[in-house]
């Protein structure tokens, strides 16, 4: 699997630029082929708080109708959801993660990585050789992951190159989706929150951010931190995407 930034990025502007769920939806179909995963899902589960709407439960894929009636649908019933290793891998604050049929599972805890054999045996079973598992996590929501999987290699050195340009596409395709359901109110970010943020987005280091402002490392992290509890964001991809989704910054 092969990345090129200019491509990547084309995709990330198309998402950003999404005008409905659906038109999302459709850029990250693009994006997943784009980047070799035959197959990808995108789910979202947010607290009932009354009657049941069609914003609690969000879901989409492409994946065979039986893989997704055992293994997606499920998970709009808090039993199963309680019980699924994808799940808890969000919950625990895991980081974006690689993983193959073979059962091995990258950047997650041991019990956790133990208690998906089986999801990911089963997964061999219908094809699914090896993928990346996202998490996504804003405001007001239980919790949410993008999944990416494909039959050609069960080597996870071969997903590594798309670890990092997919894990931004989701986090700004997760953003992008919230706030077309009507999220909350914007958050304001101070001029130099911006700055640095604007810098941070396009894979300037905490360094080399500071050469370029001319202040110290400390004055970077602090602003980050600041900007990512407005955002309520956790990490620095997640609160840059989450401000361009928002439209507080441009690129």
């Amino acid at each position: 699997m092969k990345v090129d930034p200019i491509r990547d990025w084309q995709y990330v502007e198309a998402v950003l630029a999404a005008r409905t769920p659906q038109e999302a939806a459709q850029v990250a179909l693009r994006a997943a082929r784009a980047m070799g995963f035959n197959h990808h899902a995108y789910v979202m589960k947010q607290p009932m708080l009354g009657p049941a709407s069609d914003n609690d439960f969000v879901c989409f894929h492409d994946f065979s109708a039986d893989w997704a009636r055992t293994r997606y649908e499920p998970l709009r019933a808090k039993r199963h959801e309680g019980s699924d290793a994808r799940v808890e891998h969000v919950r625990a604050g895991m980081p974006a993660t690689s993983w193959n049929a073979l059962g091995e599972v990258d950047h997650t805890r041991r019990d956790i990585g133990q208690r998906a054999r089986n999801l990911l045996r089963s997964a061999g079973e219908h094809g699914l050789k090896s993928g990346l598992t996202i998490p996504l996590w804003t405001p007001g929501i239980d919790w949410a992951f993008m999944t990416l999987t494909t039959d050609a290699t069960t080597d996870l050195r071969a997903l590594r190159a798309t670890l990092a340009p997919m894990n931004y596409f989701a986090h700004c395709l997760h953003s992008v989706l919230r706030r077309l359901q009507g999220e909350g109110s914007h958050p304001v970010l101070s001029r130099r929150q911006r700055e640095i943020l604007h810098w941070a987005a396009i894979g300037k280091t905490t360094w080399e951010i500071s050469a370029i402002l001319n202040i110290s490392e400390s004055t970077v992290y602090f602003h980050l931190n600041v900007a990512a509890n407005k955002l309520n964001t956790r990490g620095r991809q997640a609160t840059c995407a989450r401000a361009v989704a928002l439209g507080l910054l441009s690129l």
